[in-house]
């Protein structure tokens, strides 16, 4: 198990750059050799202290070693503190980022979605609106259909995510995906209001580019 580099510096994970500097100088101030005395518990507290400041003020080591505590890789108090800190955030940027979708506002969606799945890459309703929000502002449909494809993924049997993905194909101008999630989507939860939605579409481009003798045959292909 790794050292808890924030408790020994009496830091909680989200502490800035100022923070962890006045606390190690206020923390050395106590602890150096020349005034602690010769107490061997403060020499090694010393080395800890530094060494916690050597790695938390420099940005790569203390993104690397935030980057462990995320992924369990470290196990220490401040591990779950920071996965704590982190899931909270990504709610609230979830939360307001539904709000900006029903007011149309895409782009601040996706920000917003971006944020969260940045600080909890676990959920995968952020994935698939995130894509949903990237279709809408027709930006980067690529990332759009891949983030709602891990969101299939981790979740196969919602079908608010299919509907988002066949939204993305939609988008795209790939009928035969966008059909195939929709229907999907429709499997799951017959009343899904995007995936009917552009079925319904789907149905009247095809009503319109049917002849005569051909909505004739498909009449009766439907009350026979």
């Amino acid at each position: 198990m790794s050292k808890d580099y924030y408790s020994i510096l009496e830091l909680s994970p989200i502490a800035t750059y100022q923070d962890i500097q006045k606390k190690y100088f206020s923390l050395a101030k106590v602890l150096h050799p020349d005034v602690s005395d010769d107490i061997p518990s403060n020499h090694e507290r010393f080395k800890d202290v530094n060494e916690a400041y050597s790695i938390l003020s420099n940005s790569e080591k203390r993104r690397e070693y935030d980057e462990s505590l995320k992924s369990g890789k470290i196990s220490t108090k401040s591990a779950s503190t920071f996965i704590k800190k982190n899931s909270t955030t990504a709610a609230l940027a979830f939360k307001q980022a539904k709000n900006a979708i029903r007011g149309g506002i895409f782009e601040q969606a996706i920000i917003l979605l971006k944020s969260a799945i940045k600080n909890d890459s676990s959920v995968a309703a952020y994935h698939s609106w995130y894509g949903f929000s990237l279709a809408m502002a027709n930006s980067n449909l690529h990332e759009a259909r891949d983030e709602c494809k891990k969101a299939v993924q981790m979740e196969f049997y919602n079908s608010n995510f299919r509907a988002n993905l066949g939204f993305v194909y939609f988008r795209a101008g790939l009928r035969k995906q966008a059909v195939a999630n929709f229907t999907s989507a429709l499997k799951w939860d017959p009343e899904n209001k995007l995936a009917n939605k552009y079925m319904a579409k789907f149905e009247q481009s095809a009503s319109r580019k049917q002849g005569p003798i051909d909505k004739i045959i498909t009449f009766f292909k439907k009350h026979s």
